[in-house]
């Protein structure tokens, strides 16, 4: 996991002041900061190194481009398997500039998350999110491009480019890389090349397995 380097910081308050005469300022007006402890401090901080990093993914779907797309895009939780809540009521990206993708835990709730926006749209071609995913509540950014191209066969190429950087380390980018590469190549290809996106609504057989 994320290794964090430990830095203290110290702060002190610093009076400077004459030898006391006889003309002094008597002791009771003398400012109470003068008969604080220097030496105290607040709590350490944790400091993290920034690194960045980038990946790509190529995946060959055995289906028609726009049936990829439409499945990836709009309601997602037939085949997206990690959120926040255990079963959350909607998992959906909205294919739109501007759009989100984002997680409604309770049917008639407030409580959710958005777990990225949409910053480019060109469909069945492209869609590019903005937002940290499963890694919300770290100083982390990511960029998740997609690119769906027809192959010569009739199927589709898939490919996510990944750019990521902020409090992370090559570690946890290579789990961040993993969790995609199960995303499209064990979940969405399975889907799709099993036909479960004819029937989106009944449970996927080939997920279980």
């Amino acid at each position: 996991m994320l290794k964090f380097l430990l830095a203290g910081a110290s702060l002190a308050l610093i009076v400077s002041c004459k030898p006391a005469t006889e003309t002094s300022a008597p002791e009771a007006l003398v400012p109470e900061a003068q008969a604080s402890d220097e030496t105290s401090a607040p709590a350490a901080l944790n400091a993290f190194e920034v690194q960045g990093f980038r990946t790509q993914i190529v995946v060959e779907i055995d289906a028609a481009r726009q049936d990829v797309w439409d499945a990836a895009t709009g309601d997602i939780s037939p085949w997206w398997d990690h959120s926040f809540a255990l079963e959350p009521a909607e998992l959906y990206i909205e294919p739109v500039a501007g759009g989100m993708f984002y997680e409604v835990i309770e049917d008639g709730a407030d409580d959710g998350a958005v777990h990225a926006t949409v910053i480019y749209v060109q469909a069945p071609q492209s869609l590019r999110l903005h937002g940290p995913l499963g890694l919300s509540g770290r100083s982390y950014d990511l960029v998740s491009s997609w690119t769906l191209t027809e192959a010569e066969s009739g199927g589709t190429t898939f490919t996510v480019d990944l750019s990521m950087h902020g409090e992370i380390d090559a570690e946890l980018a290579g789990v961040v890389r993993n969790v995609w590469v199960h995303f499209i190549d064990n979940r969405l290809k399975t889907y799709m090349e099993n036909g479960c996106y004819r029937e989106p609504e009944a449970p996927c057989a080939a997920f279980e397995e």
